[in-house]
């Protein structure tokens, strides 16, 4: 899957990139990571099938927001202008999944994001990425409950 930067950041910008929003308690993340995260992970994937960007976002409480999106490039979809100076000279560029995580907790910078799989393999074979990604998750928990430094 490739994306034209100029249609991104017009996409972001005219808000028109799906994102569904689920919610939850740390509690209930902790007891199952791989039930709570599945339907972020079918989400996005969905998108992708459709040949469409899109994200997920988990709100868990107030201390920590887990998020599931397609990108060009290791920046979170709601930074545009970062996503246009960084990509500037590109006219084209692949699509990838990223994980995101967002809290004060998470690290000092409050932001973590990592690169899952390019958007075609992660749709084609979602299953093989499912535990690294709950793992990611898990370690993003540890971080915020225990307010060590990922």
């Amino acid at each position: 899957m490739k994306q034209n930067i100029a249609d991104l950041i017009d996409q972001i910008n005219n808000e028109k990139i799906t994102v569904k929003v689920f919610e939850t308690t740390m509690a209930k993340l902790k007891k199952d990571v791989a039930k709570t995260m599945q339907p972020l992970y079918d989400f996005v994937s969905d998108q992708i099938g459709k040949n469409q960007l899109g994200g997920a976002q988990l709100l868990v409480g107030e201390a920590l927001a887990i998020r599931v999106e397609t990108n060009v490039v290791n920046l979170p979809l709601d930074e545009p202008a970062r996503i246009e100076k960084f990509m500037s000279d590109e006219e084209e560029a692949g699509v990838n999944v990223y994980l995101v995580a967002v809290g004060e907790k998470v690290n000092q910078s409050g932001l973590r994001i990592d690169v899952v799989a390019n958007a075609d393999e992660f749709h084609e074979h979602l299953t093989n990425y499912e535990t690294e990604m709950n793992d990611w998750v898990q370690a993003k928990i540890d971080a915020v409950e225990g307010n060590t430094e990922d």
